[in-house]
């Protein structure tokens, strides 16, 4: 015998199949029952839930943290990263979840920038540089990664005005230094 099937009695068997069918047919009765407190008496005539085959197909499959938290980072390792680096003696599931939401939202808005720079460029694939200046030109993406350097990001184009060459005066106007008059 396999672990999925069960033995039934063929008298059980029949009575469960005629209670699926029952239920399939008619519509869902909704019954709202206000708390009163007390705990309902069990009935005698209640019989003791069997086993029946279940198909393979039709097995409830666990759902990961993740899924219920609507993340696509991992957070088993991100807590258990937590834990190992020695911040506190116990982290609780709350935090490695709120931890990986925080990483995963910081990673989208990177990537969202780096994708428009890619199409500023007119390329399909977002490459280190496209990272470097997605950092750098947001304000709060530079204040917050201030001291990281991200490997072939290049450096960001920028000319200092005083490499500038001077602008050429217009005609008939004489120019003078006003640094020294007040």
């Amino acid at each position: 015998m396999t672990d999925q099937e069960d033995i039934v009695p063929a008298d059980v068997a029949d009575e469960e199949e005629e209670d699926h069918e029952d239920e399939q047919d008619e519509e869902p009765e909704e019954e709202a029952e206000e708390p009163t407190g007390k705990a309902a008496p069990k009935s005698s005539s209640r019989k003791a839930p069997t086993r029946t085959k279940k198909a393979p197909g039709n097995r409830k499959k666990g759902s990961r943290i993740e899924q219920k938290a609507g993340l696509c980072f991992p957070v088993s390792k991100i807590r258990r990263m937590l834990k190992e680096s020695g911040y506190a003696k116990s982290v609780k599931k709350d935090a490695g979840i709120y931890l990986t939401g925080v990483i995963e939202y910081v990673c989208a808005e990177i990537l969202e920038l780096a994708g428009n720079s890619a199409k500023e460029n007119k390329k399909q694939r977002i490459i280190p540089r496209n990272i470097q200046l997605a950092i750098r030109n947001d304000e709060e993406l530079n204040k917050y990664m201030s001291n990281v350097t991200v490997r072939s990001g290049g450096v960001i184009p920028h000319i200092h005005q005083t490499l500038m060459p001077e602008k050429q005066q217009s005609k008939g106007i004489v120019g003078a230094s006003f640094s020294q008059e007040y």
